[in-house]
């Protein structure tokens, strides 16, 4: 018994000292190969090194200060400041805040250096935030587009379904997509479905199909004829994720038309 352990450690240093040769190896092959790269291959990277130590002169000292407000997503305090502009006092970098400040001004420019939070930030002025909150609402407009369409052509084509059935499809929650689809009256609560927990299955409504010209909900695109369409105009290997089609087994449903019992909320139901 001694004899078989003392063999099997032998074996086991064996495979890890062969292990540890055949890395030595690789690693020194792979050392020979990056550095027989031909000059030409290898990016050229040109870097100028910049003299950061002595004095500058007022107006440079003026535009660092600038960049360095402009490109911090945070205020910037003078000792701060003072580390990167070595050369100056802090009275002097104050001065020179004061005056980009008032450059601003005068000059009316859309936005204004204030100090906030013990130091100095470059923020765009408050009667400009109109226009600014629209460039950001159609930003998340726009995702929220595409999360309501990819939800609904779901629901359209897979219905009656459960909330995680629709999740499963999407790979992400659809809880807040699903409440708003409910609100604007395209989608309903088209019964529950009979497992467990008996979670509310989905599907299209009136509306739906008013909005998208529809009599029925057969006159639907077919899905067949959607693939070839897209596969026409691009291949198989250039799509992102590859057809993955995902069978949603058909359960007795209990229909129910009626409306979400009082403080139960349809798009957070949970299934145990």
């Amino acid at each position: 018994m001694i004899n078989t352990k003392r063999l099997e450690k032998q074996k086991q240093a064996e495979a890890e000292r062969k292990l540890k040769e055949l890395r030595e190896e690789l690693e020194d092959e792979l050392s020979r190969q990056l550095g027989e790269i031909p000059a030409k291959t290898q990016p050229k990277v040109v870097s100028e090194e910049l003299d950061t130590s002595g004095d500058v002169d007022n107006e440079t000292a003026k535009r660092v200060i600038e960049a360095l407000l402009f490109a911090s997503g945070k205020p910037v305090s003078i000792p701060e400041m003072r580390k990167v502009l070595k050369g100056s006092r802090a009275e002097e970098i104050h001065k020179i805040v004061l005056e980009l400040a008032a450059e601003y001004e005068r000059d009316q420019r859309s936005f204004r250096i204030q100090h906030i939070a013990g130091g100095w930030e470059v923020s765009t002025e408050s009667k400009y935030a109109p226009w600014i909150l629209k460039l950001e609402q159609q930003k998340r407009v726009k995702q929220a587009t595409i999360s309501a369409l990819e939800t609904l052509a779901i629901i359209a084509y897979k219905q009656p379904l459960s909330r995680v059935e629709i999740e499963d499809l999407r790979g992400v929650d659809c809880s807040a997509v699903l409440t708003t689809l409910l609100e604007r009256g395209l989608v309903k609560i088209a019964g529950r479905k009979e497992i467990p927990g008996r979670p509310f299955l989905y599907g299209t409504t009136d509306k739906f199909l008013e909005h998208f010209g529809l009599s029925a909900i057969d006159q639907l695109p077919n899905i067949e004829n959607i693939k070839q369409l897209v596969e026409g105009f691009i291949s198989k290997e250039t799509l992102l994720k590859p057809d993955r089609p995902v069978e949603v087994p058909n359960e007795t449903v209990t229909v129910n038309e009626e409306e979400t019992p009082a403080g139960e909320s349809p798009a957070a139901e949970t299934t145990s």
